[in-house]
Formats: structure tokens, C-alpha cells, sequence
């Protein structure tokens, strides 16, 4: 059960989406993920199905996000970078203590973030995203689980909340691209074209995106995809009143069956500046 598609236009000037394989260095993928577009529409609109707390469990009321395209109008460049982490679990109350330069505070580390780049006239560019999605009910997760099934006019409902959000610039916190530090610094709404079924852009904007197109300027390698938590959710419980397992292993149950599955990987190659995530 899926609501209208809808596509939000993100930009800022960086972002750093991980890739795993190199562990405590930072190195980003060329190009965003669906996983963190997915964090950042849940960043202005958010109402989960499975519900953490146990007098909340019963209640099945709310949607999942499930990205379709992703839309590349300026992919950047990867840019190397030399930062400063901290290290300590908290902070000190002796101004001396945050200040120190003990290895065991502060460590120096590598990063290979994504930059947009710069004009002819030395003005930056942003990195430039868009963002295709659908809202889901997910009726096969109410009948899995022995929930009502959802009301079709909550995905009308929901899509009219997401678009009023967007477009006043709402959010429950602040969108980032990949890592907290990296914030998104404006997003919008893009219209569609009833007759044509096309999202409205710019024809300067249309252009960029028919340069990122094939093997050659448009393959970005595989790239992650996202988790399927469905695993963990179906070990909480989803009777209301249930409370969270103390440990993962009761029952019987393998806790590897118990952690987020792992999709993908994703093959990220641009068709005219379009990823193609679901069909």
C-alpha cells in the first residue's frame, strides 16, 4: 500500500557517506546512499511501525520509507581532509582536561569526504541530490504480525504531512549527509508534471543531469544499500506490554538471526542522472 511518489531536492556543501571496509578512516562513497536519503526524509517526517516501547508495541499505526531513485545533478569530488576526533566517553569538567592533547583524548585521523566544488568565479557549489520516494504502509508486516490492516487514506495523509513539512522547511532534527557534521544546508520540494509524470526542474538543472549518464560518467560502483530490521523487530515481540529482551540469547534463538539483515549490494550506475534503486 503506497502512497503518491514524491522527491525532495537536497543540498549542501559536504557529505560523508561511509563506506565500512575502511573501517576508523573516513572515506565516502562518490555518491549518496539510499540508507542516508532515507535519514534524511525520516528527518522531517518520521512515524515508525515497530514501536521501541512496551506500552506502545500493540500499536502498528505508522509507515516505512522505501527510496525508488536517486537524482544526481552535481556528484562533487572526493576531497582528502585531516581531523582532529576525540576519543573520551565524556566531557570533563577541568577545562584543561577537553583541552589536552594525550593520545588517549584526541586522536588525528584521515577522511576522504565528498566536496561540490567551485564556480569559474571562485563561488562554491553545493552538493545538489534528489530524492525519490514512496511512503509504505506495509500491509504484509500487519497481516505478518496479526495487526489491522492499515487504513489506505493514512498514505494520502501522511503524504500531505511530509509535503507541508518539506516545503516550511520543518524537520525533527536536522538532515546530514551521512555523518552529523555534514548538514544538509537546504531542501525543497520538487512539483510533478501531471501529464508528462516528470519532475519539474529547471532545464539547466536537466542538463547536468543528462551529463551523468552511462559507464563512463555515471557508474559509481557498488554501493550499500540499507539494513532490514525485521530480524530484530520479530524478536522484540510486538504484543503490547512486551518488554525488551535483556540479551539476545533465550530461547533458543541464534543471535546472528537476531541483528539487522544487510540488502544490497547496490549496483549505482546513472541513467541520465538517475539511479534506479527499486523499480
Amino acid at each position: 500500500m503506497l502512497s503518491e511518489p514524491i522527491c525532495l531536492r537536497v543540498k549542501g556543501p559536504f557529505a560523508c557517506f561511509t563506506r565500512p571496509e575502511f573501517h576508523v578512516e573516513r572515506v565516502s562513497y562518490p555518491v549518496i546512499t539510499p540508507s542516508a536519503a532515507r535519514g534524511i526524509l525520516e528527518a522531517i517526517l518520521m512515524k515508525p511501525i515497530e514501536k521501541p516501547c512496551a506500552d506502545q508495541r500493540g500499536n502498528g499505526v505508522g509507515f516505512r520509507w522505501r527510496i525508488k531513485k536517486l537524482g544526481v545533478i552535481n556528484k562533487g569530488y572526493l576531497m582528502p581532509m585531516l581531523r582532529n576526533e576525540v576519543g573520551y566517553q565524556e566531557h570533563k569538567k577541568e577545562a584543561f582536561e577537553s583541552a589536552s592533547t594525550s593520545p588517549r583524548v584526541r586522536s588525528q585521523r584521515h577522511s576522504l569526504i565528498l566536496c561540490g566544488g567551485s564556480e569559474s568565479g571562485g563561488a562554491r557549489k553545493p552538493l545538489d541530490y534528489l530524492i525519490e520516494a514512496v511512503i509504505d504502509l506495509d500491509p504484509e508486516h500487519a497481516q505478518r504480525t496479526g495487526r489491522q490492516r492499515p487504513d489506505p487514506a493514512n498514505a494520502r495523509k501522511y503524504f500531505e504531512m511530509f509535503k507541508r513539512r518539506a516545503t516550511s522547511g520543518q524537520c525533527f532534527y536536522h538532515p546530514f549527509f551521512g555523518c552529523r557534521e555534514f548538514s544538509v544546508n537546504e531542501w525543497g520540494w520538487v512539483e510533478r508534471n501531471r501529464s508528462s509524470r516528470e519532475w519539474e526542474l529547471p532545464a539547466a538543472d536537466k542538463q547536468k543531469m543528462g551529463a551523468i549518464d552511462g559507464f563512463d560518467n555515471g557508474y559509481f560502483g557498488s554501493i550499500f544499500w540499507d539494513y532490514d530490521y525485521n530480524p530484530v523487530w520479530d524478536f522484540w515481540g510486538y504484543e503490547g506490554g512486551t518488554p525488551r529482551p535483556e540479551n539476545w540469547r533465550k530461547d533458543g534463538v541464534d543471535p546472528r538471526r537476531t541483528r539487522p539483515a544487510q540488502l544490497g549490494p547496490l549496483n549505482a550506475l546513472a541513467v541520465k542522472g538517475w539511479i534506479t534503486v527499486e523499480p
